[in-house]
C-alpha cells in the first residue's frame, strides 16, 4: 500500500507556473560597480533546524548549584552569508509590474547598495510571488544555482520544490537461482 503512494508520489509531473511549488524569489544586497559585475550578497540560515537554539551550559566558580557552578541559558543564532559576483550582462532584470530593467538603468539604480529579490532557480518568478512588493521592486534572474543556496528549501536535497528530486537508485537485480540439476551416479559412487 505504502509503495502504491510512493510510486505515484514519484510519478507527478513538475508543477507548471502558478501552481504550487513554484520557487519564490529570496531578498538579497545587490551592488554594481562600474566594470559591470554585480555582486549578491544572501543571508540564510545555516541549519536544518532552527536558526535560534537556546543551550544551557554551566559556568564555573559560583556555587549555585551542586555541581559547583551557576547555570546559564545561551542563546545561538546560526547564519550563513553567501556572496557572489556575476558580470551583470548574465542576469535579466526586471521589476514586479514586468518591465524590464534596461543594462544603464540597472547601473544607476544599484550604484549604491539596495535590497532586491532575486529568483534562486534562474527563471522568471512567478507573479503569485510577487502580489506584496512595491512596483518599482526589482527582481534579479541570475544563472541557475548562482547563489548556491536555497534557504528555506535545504540546499536542494531531498527533492525541495522547484528542483528535482534525488534519484532513487534501481535496486541491483536479484540473479535468479539456477535450479538444482539432477546428478548422474557414476560408476565409483556405487562402492
Amino acid at each position: 500500500m505504502y509503495s502504491l503512494v510512493l510510486l505515484a508520489a514519484l510519478a507527478q509531473a513538475a508543477p507548471e507556473p502558478g501552481a504550487l511549488g513554484a520557487v519564490p524569489p529570496e531578498q538579497a544586497l545587490a551592488v554594481l560597480d562600474g566594470k559591470g559585475k554585480l555582486t549578491l550578497t544572501h543571508v540564510t540560515c545555516a541549519c536544518f533546524g532552527p536558526a535560534t537554539q537556546e543551550n544551557t551550559v554551566i559556568v564555573p566558580g559560583k556555587k549555585d548549584d551542586e555541581k559547583g557552578g551557576t547555570k546559564v541559558k545561551v542563546k545561538v543564532t546560526s547564519l550563513m552569508v553567501t556572496m557572489v559576483e556575476v558580470p551583470v550582462k548574465h542576469v535579466e532584470a526586471y521589476t514586479v509590474d514586468g518591465k524590464t530593467i534596461p543594462a544603464d538603468k540597472l547601473a544607476t539604480l544599484l550604484a549604491k547598495e539596495r535590497t532586491v529579490l532575486v529568483a534562486m532557480d534562474g527563471k522568471k518568478v512567478d507573479p503569485f510571488h510577487l502580489q506584496l512588493y512595491k512596483d518599482d521592486t526589482i527582481i534579479l534572474v541570475p544563472p541557475a544555482n548562482t547563489l548556491n543556496s536555497y534557504g528555506a528549501y535545504g540546499a536542494g536535497m531531498y527533492g525541495a520544490p522547484g528542483h528535482p528530486p534525488l534519484p532513487i537508485p534501481d535496486a541491483p537485480p536479484v540473479p535468479p537461482t539456477p535450479p538444482e540439476r539432477p546428478r548422474k551416479p557414476k560408476a565409483d559412487d556405487t562402492k
